[in-house]
């Protein structure tokens, strides 16, 4: 009898032992996650120097709380709303619209991931799409132009093409603009052809958790740890540059040739751009640039143009897109601080861009 208690009660201070650990463990979790993960680069940027620092805390908490749920499209969950960001019932980023296109109406989806979604922006008007949006107000017309926010965190080609396909076209755009080259360039190449590294399956096991227990920070620790120790060996330009680059390459060309010609046969025409990335074209990298960029100067400049440029060389070969343009040279000239990080923008670096992008689009829509 004495042995069964004393097993029950071994039993019962293992339990609670474990118990406590946990408990220790989450309390270091929720600090670690308030001080390392929940915070954004952006509010180190100068360009937000100016910005109290409990507003530049409020945007990041904006941020940090927009859901993505990385199915094959990887949307934005519909109707998600905060001071800084609103993301409608179709699960775009601005104010609600019409499933159906609006009469004497042309109307252009953006895609892309979350340096065209917006991320950093101070509202939803001051993101590409934002201020492309503006750009046309202005512009005199017989029609009226209308820019939808499609973009979504972590998005890539493999991800676009599927929510063209299975999504956008429902919404009987005129033009699609796909912005493009950095999630695609270093996304793990299992992802791309479908296999979940470890990486991968992390992330998956850590989402499903979160879904039940969206409070509990343990798993998400646990997960970022996990990926500092899995990209350990990262650490230099050599080794940050991806083996199976030429093979992404050729990947992103086909999905989008292939998705070209489905516009086609749907009479939407198409651009097909390659972003620009901190360190890309002629311009002078700020020292504020540099130390939220996470990289050496020597790096900030050699990473961007190995991951961007194999991607600039295939868009002559884009043959069944109707436009293409390259980027990587819009802020040439522009000395004035650009990048929140390696490839987000503040408001300069997004109105510079949908200034470029009106002046490649335009002509495309006088020829409707």
């Amino acid at each position: 009898m004495s042995v069964q208690v004393s097993y029950k009660k071994q039993f019962l201070l293992g339990i609670l032992f474990l118990i406590i650990i946990l408990v220790v463990f989450e309390i270091f979790s929720q600090v670690y996650y308030i001080n390392e993960v929940a915070t954004c680069r952006f509010i180190e940027s100068e360009i937000f120097e100016n910005v109290p620092e409990s507003t530049l805390n409020e945007m990041c908490s904006s941020y940090r709380s927009i859901k993505v749920p990385f199915d094959p499209y990887w949307e934005n969950i519909p109707n998600q709303h905060n001071e800084y960001v609103n993301i409608n019932s179709f699960g775009f980023r601005g104010a609600e619209i019409s499933k159906e296109k609006p009469e004497n109406v042309y109307r252009i989806i953006m895609l892309g991931g979350s340096t065209l979604f917006g991320y950093g922006a101070t509202s939803d008007e001051t993101t590409i799409p934002g201020f492309l949006q503006k750009k046309f107000e202005t512009t005199d017309s017989d029609f009226k132009v209308e820019v939808i926010n499609a973009g979504s965190s972590g998005a890539y080609s493999k991800t676009e093409t599927l929510y063209v396909k299975h999504k956008l076209l429902d919404f009987d755009p005129d033009l699609i603009i796909v912005y493009d080259g950095w999630n695609d360039s270093r996304i793990p190449y299992t992802s791309h052809i479908g296999e979940r590294g470890l990486a991968g399956q992390l992330y998956d096991s850590v989402n499903h958790l979160q879904s039940i227990f969206p409070y509990y920070k343990t798993p998400i620790v646990i997960r970022e740890i996990g990926r500092d120790l899995i990209s350990a060996e990262e650490d230099t330009i050599a080794t940050r540059i991806d083996a199976n680059l030429d093979q992404k390459v050729i990947l992103w060309k086909e999905r989008w040739n292939e998705s070209c010609l489905l516009a086609q046969t749907n009479d939407i025409k198409t651009l097909i751009t390659i972003q620009p990335m901190l360190g890309t074209g002629d311009r002078i990298v700020t020292k504020s640039e540099e130390s939220t960029s996470g990289l050496s100067q020597n790096d900030v400049k050699q990473l961007p143009l190995y991951q961007l440029q194999k991607f600039v060389d295939v868009l002559p070969e884009l043959t069944n897109c109707t436009n293409t343009a390259d980027l990587t040279h819009v802020f040439d000239g522009h000395n004035e601080p650009i990048f929140l990080d390696l490839g987000h923008v503040g408001e300069q670096g997004s109105m510079l861009i949908s200034e470029k992008i009106h002046e490649l689009v335009l002509p495309m829509i006088n020829r409707k």
